[in-house]
């Protein structure tokens, strides 16, 4: 750990020096360092430090002078560190940067726009939820399922921390949009979670995808989305090979005024091949509370099993429960130029729906570093 933790900061300290406001070539590197310790309940009491830096390149085409309304983006990924969910035992997760230890390729793509940038075609490796099932002031939190619901992240899309290749379509009206995407099923490789694995194999079948949004100018957002899974996987629900899911979700934002935001989000799943059926997140953020550029938030995320995966698992000795709920309550505050802190007080009922496991409550802890 601590060797791969030494490499990203002296990649990320070299990276610094090359970034230039009025370049073309515009790079763009943080060091996210985090702990989160379990205070009671769940499996068992503990601490988890855990470690993320993103180092990116941005091209403009036109700016770089070789060809107008293209835009190429490459994506450095490195993460290192334990997963506090071992200590909590939660099913969403708890930290949004817990993942395997690896250092890769995480974007690489190219994107060329058309008709004054109305129409947008990308192709390259890709994360889904940098466009999709996105809100801006859910962002704030920490926990996994404020940023992408669990009823989509379970069947495992393009996504943190292991994309896969893409071809993207954006078409965006004066308030309107509509994105569609396909993505090879099985990102990387799911045998060996280090480094960048490009792979095309017969059962990865494809994630398709649609969302259709509306928002204004004051970001306020309304939008709907549908996804389909062919890719050759277990169902988690009786073992069996299955490879046609589906889903749907919906999910708005309203900025109350300058400083309140409101958000919702809410998803289904075919229960017949998903442990989650149902999720449902909501929350209220404020900026500006305290300090100029900090943010105060408190959300809920619950995550409810599906009618066939609770009769699977009722024969068990501890049976399983319907609903895993996790409140966050987070405080995110700038220190000094390039420093931002943030401190999270989690609160999970019922862990992994298992009725053995306590409430947990947990604390985590991040500092930001821009460079």
């Amino acid at each position: 750990m601590k060797k791969i933790l030494t490499l990203l900061l002296l990649m990320t300290a070299s990276v610094s020096f090359c970034a230039r406001a009025e370049s073309p070539y515009q790079l763009a590197t943080a060091l996210t360092l985090e702990s989160v310790t379990n205070l009671d309940g769940g499996i068992r009491e503990g601490s988890s430090e855990l470690a993320n830096v993103d180092l990116t390149l941005a091209i403009d085409t036109g700016a770089a002078g070789w060809w107008g309304n293209g835009a190429w983006f490459v994506y450095v990924l490195g993460d290192t560190g334990d997963n506090p969910s071992d200590d909590v035992g939660d099913v969403q997760g708890i930290s949004n940067i817990a993942t395997d230890e690896a250092l890769k390729v995480y974007e690489f793509w190219y994107q060329h726009s058309f008709a004054d940038d109305s129409v947008k075609v990308l192709f390259g490796l890709h994360d889904y939820n940098s466009t999709f099932y996105s809100l801006e002031s859910a962002g704030l939190f920490t926990h996994p399922s404020f940023g992408i619901g669990p009823d989509t992240s379970q069947v495992g899309p393009s996504i943190f921390s292991t994309t896969s290749t893409a071809l993207h379509f954006t078409f965006a009206g004066e308030n309107n949009y509509l994105l569609a995407a396909i993505y090879d099923g099985i990102p990387g490789d799911p045998n060996d979670p280090r480094g960048t694995h490009v792979q095309f194999n017969s059962g990865d079948g494809l994630f398709s995808a649609v969302e259709w949004g509306w928002a204004t100018d004051s970001k306020d957002k309304v939008a709907l989305g549908v996804w389909q899974h062919t890719a050759e996987v277990e169902n988690p629900v009786d073992g069996e090979m299955m490879d046609d899911n589906t889903g749907v979700y919906f999910i708005a934002e309203k900025n109350i005024n300058d400083v309140a935001a409101v958000f919702v989000q809410l998803g289904q799943a075919d229960d017949e091949f998903n442990q989650l059926e149902y999720y449902g997140g909501t929350g209220i953020t404020f900026t500006g509370f305290w300090l100029d550029g900090d943010g105060l938030g408190l959300a809920v995320a619950h995550a409810r099993n599906g009618d066939p995966y609770l009769d699977a698992n009722s024969a068990t000795d501890s049976g399983v429960d319907r609903a895993e709920t996790a409140w966050e309550l987070t405080y995110f505050a700038p220190v000094v130029d390039h420093l931002n802190l943030q401190g999270s007080f989690y609160y999970i009922q019922n862990p992994a729906m298992d009725k053995t496991l306590d409430d947990a409550l947990a604390v985590g802890a991040r500092a930001y570093i821009e460079f």
